[in-house]
C-alpha cells in the first residue's frame, strides 16, 4: 500500500526510461523490493514512472542488463524542497520572523470593550477589569480562566447582576447585565369609589374601605359605592378604597348597514418604480413611461447603507403597486341584519370597556330603506361601574368632652 506522506518525506523523482525491454526492467526491480509507481507508456519504446531517491541507484544493474537508458524528468519531496529553501535563506528567515512576530502580537490584548452598561459608567467597569489584569497590552497567557475573571469582576461591581468576559483574538469584550431595581410603589392617595354610570349593582366586592350600596340597588352616576373613610365618629381614617363593583348598564345602539357591499381584490397585475434617494429627495429612474392603475395598493422598500451608526444619504427605493378591482355584493335582509347586530355588539363593548359582557339584547326596530338596513337594538351589559374619586378632606372628629 502506498504512503504518499512517506514518499514525500523520503523524496522521489520521475524518470523517463528508453529501451525495448522496459517491462522486463520493471519486473526485475519489483522482485528486488524497489517501490515504483505511476507507471505509464509515453511512446513506443519510452516509459515513465516515479521512484524513491534511495532506490534510483539500485536500478543501475537492471538498466545495464536490459539496455535501457534513464533520464530524470522531475524531482519532488522534502529533500529537494529543503535544497530550494537553502538557496533562499533570507526569505525563509524573514518569513519565520514575520510569523513569530504575528504570533507574539496576537498573544496580547490590545483593546478592551465594555458592553451592556446603561446606568453604570463604562470607565468604572474598565477600572475594575484593570485591577484583574484585563487591560491593553496584557499577555493573554497571564490572564485567569474566564469563569474566574467573571466571578471576581462581579464582586467588584455590586451594581451588576451578571458579567461575561470573552476574549476574541486581541479584543477583550466585557458584557455587563445590570441589576434591575424594582420601582418603589407610590402609596395611593385616599379616595372613594363612585359610580361612573347609572346602573343596577350586580356584585360588590370591597377590598379596602366601606361598602355603601347593596346588590340589586339602583345607583346614579357619581353615587358613592365604596367609601374610603373607615372607623367611627370618634376616630376616622381615610384610605384608598379598593374593590370590584359590577353593575348592569343599558345601551341603545342605532346602526345602519348598506345592502350593497364593495370589496377589493387583487388582479395579479403589478408594477415597480425605482427611485434614487439623495438626502430628502427621491428621483424616479425607472420606468420612463408609467401606466398607472385606476386603483392600486402600494408598498415600498428602502435601502440605505449604514456603518458604525452612520447612514449614507444616498440610497435606493422600490415602490411596488398592485392593481385592485372593486367587487360589489348584494346582501340579503338576513345577512344585513346579522352584520348590523355584530357591528352594534362591537360598538357597545367598546363603550363598556374591558371585561364587559353582554347579558341580553333586544331588537327595538328594524327597517329597509334607500338601499340600507336601519336597526335599533337594546343591550343589557354587565360591566365595571366603579371610578376613583379623591378625598379632599376628613370631617372633623368631635372632642372627648362633647364640645365642638
Amino acid at each position: 500500500m502506498r504512503n504518499g506522506l512517506q514518499e514525500w518525506m523520503d523524496g522521489y523523482i520521475t524518470i523517463t526510461v528508453r529501451g525495448k525491454r522496459f517491462e522486463r526492467m520493471l519486473n526485475m526491480a519489483v522482485r528486488e523490493g524497489i517501490r515504483i509507481w505511476n507507471i505509464r507508456r509515453v511512446g513506443q519504446e519510452v516509459g515513465r514512472c516515479d521512484i524513491l531517491i534511495r532506490d534510483y541507484f539500485r536500478l543501475r544493474p537492471f538498466l545495464k542488463e536490459t539496455g535501457c537508458r534513464p533520464h530524470v524528468e522531475r524531482r519532488g519531496g522534502l529533500p529537494f524542497w529543503l535544497v530550494r529553501l537553502r538557496r533562499r535563506a533570507g526569505l525563509v528567515i524573514g518569513a519565520s520572523l514575520f510569523l513569530v512576530g504575528l504570533y507574539m502580537l496576537s498573544s496580547f490584548v490590545w483593546e478592551v470593550e465594555v458592553r451592556g452598561v446603561k446606568q453604570m459608567r463604562p470607565e468604572a467597569v474598565s477600572m475594575a477589569a484593570a485591577q484583574l489584569g484585563i487591560k491593553e497590552g496584557v499577555w493573554k497567557a497571564k490572564l485567569k480562566e474566564s469563569h474566574v475573571l467573571q466571578r471576581e469582576l462581579l464582586n467588584l461591581l455590586p451594581e451588576a447582576s451578571r458579567v461575561i468576559v470573552d476574549i476574541q483574538g486581541t479584543k477583550a469584550i466585557i458584557q455587563v447585565v445590570e441589576k434591575e431595581e424594582p420601582e418603589k410603589p407610590v402609596p395611593p392617595s385616599p379616595r372613594h369609589l363612585v359610580a361612573k354610570k347609572r346602573a343596577v349593582v350586580h356584585t360588590i366586592l370591597p377590598e379596602a374601605g366601606r361598602s355603601m350600596v347593596k346588590v340589586n340597588q339602583f345607583v346614579e352616576k357619581g353615587q358613592m359605592l365604596i367609601s374610603g373613610i373607615i372607623g367611627n365618629e370618634a376616630r376616622q381614617k381615610a384610605v384608598a378604597a379598593r374593590g370590584t363593583v359590577k353593575g348592569e348598564v343599558w345601551y341603545v345602539s342605532n346602526i345602519s348597514i348598506p345592502l350593497t357591499q364593495v370589496h377589493y381584490r387583487l388582479t395579479g397585475e403589478r408594477q415597480q418604480k425605482q427611485y434614487l434617494l439623495v438626502g430628502p429627495y427621491a428621483v424616479q429612474v425607472w420606468p420612463f413611461k408609467e401606466q398607472p392603475f385606476a386603483q392600486a395598493e402600494s408598498s415600498e422598500e428602502r435601502f440605505q447603507p449604514s456603518y458604525a451608526g452612520f447612514t449614507s444619504p444616498i440610497g435606493w427605493k422600490t415602490v411596488t403597486q398592485a392593481e385592485v378591482q372593486p367587487v360589489r355584493r348584494e346582501l340579503s335582509m338576513d345577512e344585513a341584519l346579522a352584520a348590523a347586530k355584530q357591528a352594534a355588539r362591537e360598538d357597545v363593548l367598546r363603550q363598556a370597556g374591558k371585561d364587559a359582557v353582554i347579558q341580553d339584547e333586544k331588537v327595538l326596530h328594524a327597517k329597509r330603506e334607500n338601499g340600507k338596513v336601519y336597526l335599533s337594538i337594546h343591550f343589557s351589559v354587565l360591566e365595571d361601574i366603579a371610578v376613583e374619586q379623591p378625598i379632599l378632606g376628613l370631617p372633623p372628629a368631635p372632642n372627648a368632652n362633647g364640645n365642638p
